[in-house]
């Protein structure tokens, strides 16, 4: 009886184990299963899948590696025609979908069912999405892998030392930590890096792509210390946008752009000779309005990219890189520009304006300027400095303004006034010529029965 019950409580406690018969899952039966590219357009999955029933559907999962707030997998449906073993192939294409940066990891795996319910899972895939006509070479260390072809290695640990040395500097100026390896492509001209991205614009020298952790450049060709700042810039664009990532929050323009410029040293001569003559012509831009992205005209690019750089280099300088972490760890968190501003350097963003200002013996910001809003334009992550070895420059184009439902524009009022007159007088015309029309036909009647009546008499 005693050993009875040191069974059942044995039993209940988990001591003894209890003989449970598992079902394996199926193992799918996958041959040939790969990724071919053509690059940079589209990859195409295949493979045979096969199974001891007739398949009767196919599900191809796939997506890439990226910081998400979520797990992203995209599904596809490839056509086939149902058996014990099919062929299947699908197309994702990025002319469609939206480039990925080269580098990028890209995985898949296949689902199938067959006519006796059973469902078969594949084995998760990856490839490196990459161009295979170039001979690429690697140079690293812990932090940083630079890729490169068409120049010598010694170049390529140049590009390495540029590259730490702007760790370096983030580190010191902004708190700014690498979060994993950041990938550098080098390419050896403008035009092989353009080739390689879909819907890049013309004039783009470098980019960075924050949640791949990646960086794609063309060298200039004739200005190493170009190179190396671009190298510097774009990994500053990698450390912000790791540093402060957040779902739902956003990052202010002049924050990603000046911490970018302040990381390359000191301002080009040019574009601190603009800065300047805003400064002592009350020429500035309002720094609310530089939160989102910069306007494409050179002119007010430029002065955004100066404003920026000289707006951060004080904050740094006067208030310590202990306070830019702080703000970084705060738009992070979610909090809006004003309130990790706040947080961080008890200064909401006219504040901050109003202190950089007052640093660099501008005039006052007004409370109307620092309510202005003006919409943004998309801008590379790389300021066109005059003089240096840019890709294309762009021409840029005026970008007309609606007056449409603006009462209180007297060119406007004036125009839909001429208008109005102008239909008035055009419907009097119409009406005196049917009056005029019917008077004619009237007196040609009558005349013609003034006839047929002089006859009969």
């Amino acid at each position: 009886m005693r050993s009875r019950w040191l069974f059942v409580t044995l039993l209940l406690i988990g001591i003894l184990p209890i003989a449970t018969q598992v079902e394996a899952a199926p193992r799918a039966d996958i041959k040939s299963d790969s990724a071919s590219f053509d690059f940079p357009n589209t990859t195409t999955f295949s493979a045979t899948l096969s199974s001891d029933a007739e398949i009767t559907s196919v599900t191809l999962e796939y997506g890439n590696d990226q910081l998400t707030c979520g797990e992203v997998t995209a599904k596809a449906f490839p056509d086939f025609t149902p058996g014990k073993s099919v062929n299947v192939a699908w197309t994702w294409d990025m002319r469609q979908s939206g480039s990925l940066p080269p580098g990028a990891t890209i995985w898949w795996r296949w689902h199938y069912t067959d006519a006796s319910g059973k469902e078969l899972v594949g084995e998760k895939n990856t490839v490196i999405w990459l161009d295979s006509t170039h001979d690429w070479k690697e140079v690293s260390n812990p932090d940083i892998r630079i890729h490169y072809y068409g120049k010598s290695a010694e170049f390529a640990k140049t590009m390495l030392e540029a590259a730490v040395e702007g760790l370096r500097r983030n580190k010191e100026q902004a708190g700014m930590l690498p979060s994993g390896v950041i990938n550098l492509y080098v390419y050896p001209n403008y035009q092989d890096m353009q080739d390689a991205v879909l819907y890049e614009p013309a004039w783009t020298g470098g980019q960075a792509y924050s949640d791949f952790n990646i960086i794609i450049m063309g060298l200039s060709g004739s200005d190493s210390t170009w190179d190396k700042n671009t190298v510097i810039h774009e990994l500053t664009h990698i450390l912000v946008g790791r540093n402060s990532f957040s779902c739902i929050g956003t990052r202010p323009g002049w924050l990603e752009e000046g911490l970018a410029m302040y990381s390359e040293g000191s301002l080009d001569s040019s574009m601190q000779a603009m800065l300047n003559q805003a400064i002592h012509s009350n020429g500035l831009i309002t720094l609310r309005s530089l939160n989102g992205g910069f306007s494409e005209l050179p002119d007010k690019a430029n002065l955004s990219y100066a404003q920026s750089y000289s707006v951060v280099k004080f904050m740094v300088e006067t208030y310590g890189q202990e306070k830019m972490s702080a703000f970084l760890q705060a738009l992070s968190d979610a909090k809006s520009v004003d309130d990790a501003l706040l947080e961080a350097y008890g200064l909401n963003t006219d504040g901050l304006d109003s202190a950089w200002r007052e640093s660099v013996g501008a005039p006052a910001l007004l409370l109307a300027q620092a309510t202005a809003m003006p919409t943004p334009t998309q801008v590379p992550t790389y300021v066109p400095i005059s003089g240096a070895p840019l890709a294309i420059t762009p021409t840029p184009n005026a970008i007309p303004t609606s007056s449409f439902g603006n009462n209180d524009n007297p060119i406007s009022q004036t125009q839909t006034d001429s208008t109005l007159w102008l239909t008035l007088a055009l419907i009097c015309c119409c009406l005196v010529f049917l009056l005029i029309l019917g008077a004619a036909a009237l007196i040609l009647i009558t005349r013609k029965n003034a006839a047929k009546g002089g006859t009969h008499e």
